[in-house]
């Protein structure tokens, strides 16, 4: 039988958790009770997947190497109250009391993190289940050994779910974003381009290099709108690509579940 880690996607859980105690008009009570139904989701998790390992990553402070490359990246985005933001490291020791690592790494987000973590755990025959709302690990889901959970929606995905949600295979996923955009993250498509034209591109040519080199095929309407942007399909693809090579640092036994 399989190994299991269990990844679970700190912010993406506790944010979540905290927004749905809206009417809490104490703050520092709205996160103490966030804290709490933290504690039992994890417990609840746990029960539920009965890992070998786990681990609660988190996203660093401040920016990251998308923002370098990419200054406007998550722009716009509604900030953390500050309550929340400083009682993160209180998660973080609760998290721990219960047995439960946690991993930040400065100047990385959690995706990239998570992202190397279920790859490398792939590679070495262990089952990963990431847990995260956050539709940018689908293109994770190619792996057999990785799978993601939605923890609110109750919800599970695989390979198998990706072409019947998007209309391509979990690697096309890249090149689709590039040409469609990333709303949520504020990064940029190809202005006209929709998911049906998006999928109508992709069905003759999978790559943005193979698209641009073969712009001649499409209908002149469609080679209007690729026009010009080469450059910007290659920037939007890399700030949706997670990053599999960061250097964590942590060995999977020091990840082990007991």
């Amino acid at each position: 039988m399989d190994k299991k880690l269990l990844i679970i996607d700190g912010l993406n859980l506790i944010r979540r958790l905290y927004a749905a105690l809206e009417s809490e008009q104490d703050l520092e009570r709205r996160v103490e009770r966030t804290q709490s139904i933290a504690i039992e989701a994890l417990a609840k998790l746990t029960h539920q997947f009965d890992p070998d390992y786990a681990v609660v990553v988190f996203d660093s402070n401040g920016k990251t190497w998308r923002h370098k490359v990419y200054p406007e990246y998550k722009l716009g985005r509604v900030p953390m109250d500050d309550k929340l933001l400083e009682s993160l490291p209180d998660f973080a020791r609760v998290f721990r009391f219960n047995r439960l690592p946690c991993l930040r790494i400065e100047g990385w987000e959690a995706d990239d993190l998570i992202a190397t973590l279920a790859v490398k755990a792939a590679n070495s025959n262990v089952k990963s289940y990431i847990i995260s709302t956050d539709k940018g690990f689908t293109q994770l889901l190619g792996n057999d050994h990785i799978l993601q959970y939605d923890y609110f929606a109750k919800l599970g995905y695989d390979k198998v779910w990706v072409p019947g949600k998007y209309g391509v295979e979990p690697h096309q996923l890249m090149d689709y974003w590039a040409l469609v955009g990333d709303t949520t993250n504020r990064i940029p498509g190809v202005k006209g381009i929709g998911p049906k034209t998006a999928l109508t591109i992709i069905r003759d040519f999978s790559t943005i290099e193979d698209i641009y080199a073969n712009l001649a095929s499409f209908p002149e309407r469609i080679q209007k709108m690729l026009a010009g942007g080469y450059d910007q399909c290659l920037l939007s693809r890399s700030l949706v690509a997670l990053r599999t090579d960061v250097d964590i640092g942590v060995r999977l036994s020091q990840l082990r579940y007991v």
